[in-house]
Parts: C-alpha cells; sequence; structure tokens
C-alpha cells in the first residue's frame, strides 16, 4: 500500500525537462530584471532616458520580469505542476504581447525570441496538461 501510494506521488512531480527549462526561464527572467533596473541601455536602444516617464515604465517593466521569474521558480522548487501550468500560461500570454509589439516596432529579435520562448512555454503547458490527464486516470 505505502509503495503504490509513493509511485503515485512521483507521478505527480513535474517532468525533469519542464523543470530545467522553467528554472533557465527563471534565471533569465532575473537577470533581465535586475539588469533592467541597473542598467536599461544595455537593453533598449535608442530611448531617451530622460524623458518624463521613461524611467517608471523601466522599472514596470522590470518588476514584470522578476514577478514572473520569481513565480515560475517557485512552482519548480514546490514541484506544483498546476502552480507551473498557470505561471507557464502567464508567461505565454506576456511573450504573445512581445510578438505583437515586436511587429508593431518592426522589431525581428523580439518577434523571434518572443517566438521560442512562448512556443516553448506552450509546449510545457501541453505537456503539463495531458500528464494530469494521464495521473487522474490512475
Amino acid at each position: 500500500m505505502g509503495e503504490s501510494l509513493k509511485d503515485n506521488t512521483l507521478n505527480k512531480k513535474i517532468p525533469k525537462w519542464i523543470s530545467v527549462v522553467s528554472i533557465l526561464i527563471t534565471l533569465l527572467g532575473l537577470f533581465v530584471g535586475i539588469s533592467l533596473y541597473l542598467s536599461p541601455n544595455s537593453f533598449i536602444q535608442n530611448v531617451d532616458f530622460s524623458a518624463t516617464g521613461v524611467s517608471f515604465l523601466i522599472g514596470m517593466w522590470a518588476a514584470r520580469q522578476i514577478a514572473i521569474a520569481a513565480i515560475i521558480g517557485y512552482s519548480v522548487i514546490k514541484q506544483s505542476a498546476p502552480m507551473l501550468k498557470i505561471s507557464l500560461i502567464a508567461y505565454a500570454l506576456m511573450n504573445l504581447q512581445d510578438i505583437a509589439i515586436g511587429v508593431s516596432r518592426s522589431d525581428s529579435g523580439l518577434i523571434v525570441g518572443a517566438f521560442i520562448f512562448g512556443t516553448l512555454s506552450i509546449s510545457m503547458i501541453i505537456t503539463l496538461t495531458s500528464k494530469s490527464k494521464v495521473d487522474s486516470k490512475i
């Protein structure tokens, strides 16, 4: 009986590849967020940083990056597939919006980066969703 319960608990964990990719996304998000606070001109070119409100917007962008990274990382540490799935949905929506921004500004780098990370997060969401359906049948 105890062995069966242990096996069922292990099945509900996040797949290793998703954990690894999620931690990499977490580290990248923390790096970008902190860098935006410390040196925004390394990420954003052709912006007048002395203009009113620009530093406010950069701070909001940095906070968004750090918050989503922290939530994804916490989900992996807690091995909570439902929490990770929700945070990856938010991350995918963020990337979808970044694609739209990239298109409006003709920024191919932003479009490609957001597309790659958006597609990656959607594939993780699909995997977590299909895994939870399989686990619920056990």
